[in-house]
C-alpha cells in the first residue's frame, strides 16, 4: 500500500463526498455502475491520493460486507474500518 501524502488530502472535501454518498440517492444510483462519472457529474476532482483514499475505503468496506458508497448504510464499526484503510491518522 502506497503511503498518502496528507497535504494533498482536503478532509472537508472527502466528508462532504462521504456524505452525500450516504444521502443522496441519485450520487449512489450514478456511482453503483460508474465512481468516475459520478465524482465528475457531481462536481467532485479528487486529488490522486484523495482518489486513493476512496478507493480503499470502498474495498475495505466491500471485504467487510458493507458498500457505504452504494447502500447509505453505515456500520458502528466505521471508525475501525477507517484505520483499515490506512487513514486512521487523519482527522476525520
Amino acid at each position: 500500500m502506497m503511503p498518502l501524502d496528507p497535504d494533498s488530502i482536503r478532509i472537508e472535501v472527502l466528508r462532504s463526498l462521504a456524505e452525500q454518498a450516504m444521502s443522496d440517492p441519485s450520487f449512489r444510483a450514478v456511482a453503483r455502475h460508474d465512481l468516475s462519472a459520478a465524482l465528475a457529474q457531481f462536481g467532485y476532482e479528487l486529488t490522486d491520493a484523495e482518489l486513493a483514499i476512496v478507493q480503499r475505503f470502498r474495498a475495505v468496506l466491500a471485504e467487510a460486507g458493507l458498500d457505504l458508497f452504494l447502500t447509505g448504510q453505515a456500520d458502528d464499526d466505521l471508525n475501525d474500518l477507517i484505520a483499515a484503510v490506512g487513514i486512521g491518522n487523519i482527522a476525520l
